[in-house]
């Protein structure tokens, strides 16, 4: 993996092997600290143009539903006109921020999202990843 930005709520790396974008939010986050990561994510996939994003919720921590219709109404088109196809969202555990990953998903028409929520025994990022990266292949398959 290329880190292409890391910081304590965000990091961004680039999965080469994958050509993929992978994206961790941690911790706390609000309405601006949504936009500014995703301002972010976007300067990333601007150096690394590519198709699938691995979008990881898993640790964050609380509610960020202020931020929800932005989240599908601009940030996510913003990433199809980037050519951005697949984007999989990894859940988050803390039921708050659930939520707000739910409201974001009633306003997101582009790209196609894969949802998935791990068990706590999955807990390893490369277990993570390489669930998610089956589930993500098969959906495109499909598609």
């Amino acid at each position: 993996m290329e880190v292409l930005y890391d910081s304590p709520p965000l990091a961004i790396s680039y999965d080469p092997a994958h050509e993929w974008l992978y994206v961790e939010w941690r911790g706390s986050h609000t309405a601006a600290s949504a936009l500014s990561g995703g301002e972010q994510v976007l300067a990333c996939l601007r150096q690394k143009p590519c198709h699938k994003m691995l979008n990881d919720n898993t640790l964050v921590t609380n509610d960020w539903e202020p931020a929800a219709r932005w989240v599908g109404n601009d940030f996510y088109p913003e990433l199809a006109d980037l050519q951005m196809r697949y984007v999989a969202w990894v859940c988050a555990t803390n039921w708050s921020a659930r939520k707000s990953m739910e409201t974001a998903m009633l306003f997101i028409t582009t790209p196609t999202v894969v949802l998935k929520l791990f068990r706590k025994s999955e807990n390893s990022r490369l277990d993570v990843m390489l669930s998610l990266s089956k589930h993500l292949y098969r959906f495109i398959e499909r598609t």
